[in-house]
């Protein structure tokens, strides 16, 4: 009898569900989104950046994210934005970044370009922009235990034919471990906007990140499919990865077993028979 009532509340307890995966961290999830459209150096305003910041802003928050959003920002309310995040992460945090907007690489480095950049030298590009590197590496000496970055600046700009016969597009990151890094277009290369009201990137962001419990490298491999498909291979997003652990966008609730529950209910003894 008391086998019998040991294997019934063995196979009870294996059925019982974990706590959603991540959902103890939820509350340490920080975002922060730039969408940085109205250059003053551009013959136009971008169409796309304010829009694809305000619509991934909309899904992370109900993804359970603490989401910052910036639009149209000038170098010093992009530094105060960054250091609202740098100031909100603790030991453990998960930190996102994304930006929308014209990006520049100068010295092997990716700068984020505010929209009041007087750029007229690569000696600018220094000055007034945000580096990658370094915000990725105060978000890490801040503690915080994965880092994402999503960068959706690989545009022609107004600024680079004032100092070069090209654009170079954005540069490789060395960034510190725990971090995934995706630009929206291959090193090097820049593509143009399309005139739709999202990026083919951000499209394809949008629709990754609401599939539950798919981890961040397996989502980012799954929008640069996406991308690269949807545009006949003219656009391949760049993805670099030093995660340490798993993270993924919706953390979802999977029953899985108790196994040190089943292993100490099921080593009762038999008893004896009579």
């Amino acid at each position: 009898m008391r086998f019998r009532l040991a294997l019934l509340l063995a196979l009870i307890v294996s059925f019982v569900p974990l706590a959603p995966s991540g959902a103890a961290d939820r509350g340490d999830r920080f975002a922060l989104v730039i969408g940085n459209s109205k250059y003053p150096d551009a013959e136009a305003p971008l169409k796309q950046p304010i829009n694809d910041a305000r619509e991934l802003a909309d899904e992370l928050k109900r993804n359970g994210l603490n989401v910052d959003i910036g639009e149209n920002l000038t170098g010093d309310a992009m530094r105060r934005a960054f250091e609202r995040l740098y100031g909100r992460i603790k030991p453990g945090s998960i930190s996102l970044i994304f930006f929308s907007g014209f990006g520049i690489q100068s010295n092997r480095q990716s700068f984020m370009i505010p929209v009041d950049a007087q750029i007229w030298t690569e000696a600018d590009v220094r000055r007034d922009g945000i580096s990658l590197e370094t915000v990725l590496g105060e978000i890490n000496s801040r503690g915080a235990g994965v880092k994402i970055a999503l960068v959706d600046a690989s545009r022609r700009n107004p600024f680079e034919r004032r100092f070069r016969s090209f654009s170079a597009g954005l540069a490789p990151v060395i960034a510190p471990n725990g971090t995934l890094v995706m630009y929206s277009a291959a090193l090097s290369s820049v593509i143009s906007d399309t005139g739709t009201d999202h990026s083919l990137f951000v499209q394809q962001l949008l629709k990754e990140i609401r599939v539950p419990e798919l981890m961040a490298e397996e989502t980012l491999n799954r929008i640069r499919v996406g991308v690269t498909r949807a545009s006949g291979s003219e656009q391949l997003p760049w993805i670099s990865s030093w995660l340490a652990e798993d993270f993924s966008f919706i953390p979802g609730t999977v029953a899985r077993p108790q196994a040190a529950v089943i292993a100490i209910v099921s080593a009762l003894p038999e008893a004896p028979m009579s």
